[in-house]
């Protein structure tokens, strides 16, 4: 624990390691323009559709992130980052396991990111033309269902499907396996399955310190559900976004 004694001093701002890599996002609605880019950095207030994410920033300012942050060394998310990823790509975190053929031209597509969406490199050419991104015509919504701590690391709140867009879900979910076993066929690399659809709350710094907070979760999952409760998110589209770090995501501008 940290503790506190200024009264001048409230907090401290978590400072984000580089992680770059590739990923396909739902696409949130209002991204911010900058330059060729649209960046993950949502006006949530501005919106009305973000109904989930402003319950999920409340339910945060409920718990209080400086606390958590002095109790447990969690580093919270800007809730203008909050998002849901369909599918995990290549990474820094999981650049090891690609083929041996291929780890030179994905170790290039990193140093270039966010370069590499817009040259057309090999390997994001790949994902850019993902079934998961190329099918269209779909409509899938979301509410929280639960809140965990996975791999003793992240905070995430767990999503399920509307009961009216469950099928969609499970065409996603089928078509995603899919994709991941192609991908990982041609490339080594694939992303977590079962597929279980979140939105990350933050990080905690030390996973024993993760395992010290397992004990809040039931209270803290009562909080969530209660700030969210009858609230939903809806996406129609996904894309592919570079991310730099936990906190800086951009696609292209279409």
């Amino acid at each position: 624990m940290l503790t506190i004694v200024n009264p001048k001093i409230a907090g401290f701002t978590p400072r984000w390691a580089t992680f770059r890599g590739l990923t396909i996002l739902f696409d949130n609605i209002g991204l911010r323009r900058d330059g060729p880019w649209l960046r993950l950095d949502c006006a949530l207030d501005a919106i009305p559709e973000y109904t989930l994410y402003r319950g999920l920033r409340k339910a945060m300012c409920v718990l209080d992130t400086d606390l958590l942050l002095r109790r447990y060394l969690f580093c919270a998310l800007p809730p203008s980052t909050y998002h849901v990823t369909l599918w995990d790509g290549p990474s820094d975190g999981n650049s090891d396991q690609a083929l041996p053929h291929i780890r030179p031209r994905l170790d290039d597509l990193l140093i270039d990111v966010p370069g590499a969406l817009l040259h057309g490199h090999f390997i994001s050419g790949t994902v850019a033309g993902s079934p998961l991104i190329r099918r269209k015509g779909w409509r899938v919504g979301f509410t929280v269902s639960q809140l965990a701590i996975v791999h003793r690391s992240a905070l995430v709140a767990l999503l399920s499907p509307t009961a009216e867009t469950r099928n969609t879900f499970a065409m996603l979910v089928e078509l995603r396996s899919s994709w991941n076993a192609t991908f990982r066929q041609r490339f080594g690399i694939a992303a977590y399955e079962p597929y279980a659809p979140h939105v990350t709350l933050g990080y905690f710094a030390d996973p024993a310190l993760a395992d010290e907070a397992q004990a809040e979760v039931p209270y803290w999952e009562e909080v969530v559900l209660q700030q969210t409760a009858g609230t939903q998110i809806t996406f129609v589209s996904a894309s592919l976004y570079g991310l730099l770090d936990m906190v800086t995501f951009f696609r292209t501008v279409r």
